[in-house]
């Protein structure tokens, strides 16, 4: 009798012990997968980390154009936590300038079944005119298959979407209809490219961030856009009959000018006050793109100038 009972105590504690180890491993099982990895480029240097990692997982980088491995060195630590999973940050410094390559991190499982490639991209700064269209560029990395793209613009701290694009659906989902959009015929080969229609100096100057999300992979390319308002040409004028007592009133005479030729566009009447005037003797203006305070005109203001 007492024989029995302790094979069945010792039965229990062995279907006890099974199931333990059972929870346990399929716990562990869980954590081990790579869930995302983070990409960001501060000051001189490129990090790439991720987290809740078991085992530990291995971290690889590398550029594109390539860059030798004597170049770019990495440091990575690995840190363990209460419950044994794993938190991975790896660093390298930016090679050069900071768009001659773009950098790409890959986390790798430790049974290599997982392989996550994040990469990121700063473009040189694109300068634009207000009112002329602008393309930013974006490429995807090759043999990108079943992706979304998503655009976003920074102009002081948060982030706005812009649009977005899935290449299993073929759907855009645009948040600046009319000003922006993607070359349609082009997206699903890679190209992501922005186009900026009619950009305004102010509102449109800022960050783009253009984002591939692919399986087990993200791609991030950021560049810095400054629109400005560029003058377009130089006028003349006669002195017409005071209006008031204030104000002088003139006909400006529109110029385009070219290498071999000038000839007049429109003309215009214009008021300065005696101040304007006794700054400005020679009453010379300038001409912008995308202002209309003083003349009505759509296109162009005109502002004394020196």
């Amino acid at each position: 009798m007492a024989s029995k009972l302790m094979l069945s105590i010792f039965e229990k504690k062995l279907k006890l012990n099974s199931l333990f180890n059972t929870i346990k491993n399929n716990v562990f099982s869980f954590a081990a997968l790579i869930q995302s990895v983070r990409i960001e480029m501060t000051g001189e240097v490129v990090s790439c980390s991720s987290q809740n990692i078991y085992p530990a997982p291995q971290v690889a980088w590398n550029t594109d154009p390539p860059s030798g491995p004597e170049t770019l060195q990495n440091s990575t630590i690995k840190t363990p936590d209460s419950k044994g999973l794993y938190t991975v940050e790896s660093t390298v410094r930016i090679l050069g300038n900071v768009s001659d390559h773009a950098y790409f991190c890959s986390v790798i499982s430790a049974d290599k079944a997982q392989v996550w490639t994040v990469s990121l991209r700063q473009q040189v700064e694109l300068i634009g005119e207000a009112g002329r269209e602008l393309s930013i560029p974006c490429i995807a990395p090759e043999n990108l298959q079943n992706f979304s793209l998503t655009w976003t613009f920074t102009r002081t701290n948060d982030p706005t979407v812009i649009l977005s694009y899935d290449s299993r659906t073929r759907r855009t989902s645009n948040l600046w209809e009319g000003r922006a959009g993607l070359e349609q015929d082009q997206v699903l080969m890679g190209n992501g490219s922005l186009l900026l229609h009619n950009p305004e100096n102010q509102e449109h100057s800022g960050t783009y961030t253009c984002t591939f999300t692919g399986f087990q992979s993200r791609h991030m390319v950021q560049t810095q856009v400054n629109i400005t308002v560029t003058p377009i040409g130089r006028c003349t004028f006669i002195k017409l009959i005071c209006i008031c007592s204030l104000y002088y009133s003139y006909r400006v005479y529109y110029y385009k000018e070219t290498k071999t030729s000038r000839y007049l566009m429109r003309n215009h009447n214009v008021c300065f006050t005696v101040e304007d005037e006794q700054n400005n003797p020679h009453m010379q203006v300038t001409i912008a793109q995308g202002y209309s305070t003083l003349t009505g005109a759509s296109w162009f203001s005109v502002q004394p100038g020196n």
